[in-house]
């Protein structure tokens, strides 16, 4: 699907993906999401959060990994199918919360000491995507921590890039968020098979 650039990807291509396969990313078995997944969760500031979202679970193999620095953590998703599979997931996990939510235009209403905003943000326009950051914004906690992940380049079926996402967060929101260490510095993992960068990951904290 070549998505409209006046349009974020509609919860309909999820669906039709995860019904095509239960793990159409191979989050679970593809050595790059296997150890991206594991860069994200050692790249987290605090042993435990109290109150943590999850945007853009999908079928809940980071949110199982994440939960147990949780004592509360709600993931969402636009898409009910994927969320089938991550409720069925983490069902042993009862500090875990999903809903179905399309973002921007629904938002959680609680605070949140940590945010993780992976993976989604090239689905979205620029407007979505800036509607999106406020609301992030808004929702973490003094002291709390938004860590944000995602693949570098252009795909087909993304309207923006993870470089284009990563950058609108530096260069829009310096009053409201304080980037940890040098403010250029950017946490880029490798892939080891290819020997070459991939994705981009950057850790911020609201002052």
């Amino acid at each position: 699907m070549k998505p409209s650039e006046n349009k974020s990807v509609p919860s309909s291509f999820f669906d039709e993906t995860f019904q095509g396969s239960p793990d159409p990313w191979e989050y679970t078995s593809n050595f790059y999401e296997i150890s991206k997944f594991r860069a994200t969760i050692r790249a987290l500031p605090k042993l435990q959060f109290k109150n943590a979202l999850e945007i853009g679970c999908a079928i809940g193999v980071i949110t199982q990994q994440l939960a147990p620095k949780c004592d509360r953590l709600l993931s969402v998703d636009c898409s009910e199918v994927g969320l089938e599979e991550a409720r069925k997931r983490c069902a042993n996990l009862p500090q875990v919360q999903f809903e179905k939510m399309q973002i921007p235009q629904q938002f959680p209403t609680k605070k949140f000491d940590l945010i993780l905003f992976s993976e989604i943000g090239y689905y979205l326009t620029t407007e979505d995507l800036r509607e999106t950051q406020e609301k992030i914004i808004e929702s973490l906690l003094p002291g709390g921590y938004l860590l944000i992940v995602h693949y570098r380049f252009p795909v087909e079926t993304f309207i923006l890039n993870g470089e284009i996402v990563h950058n609108s967060f530096l260069q829009n929101y310096t009053k409201y968020l304080k980037h940890l260490g040098d403010p250029r510095k950017r946490f880029l993992m490798l892939d080891l098979a290819r020997h070459h960068k991939r994705y981009r990951m950057d850790l911020f904290q609201r002052l």
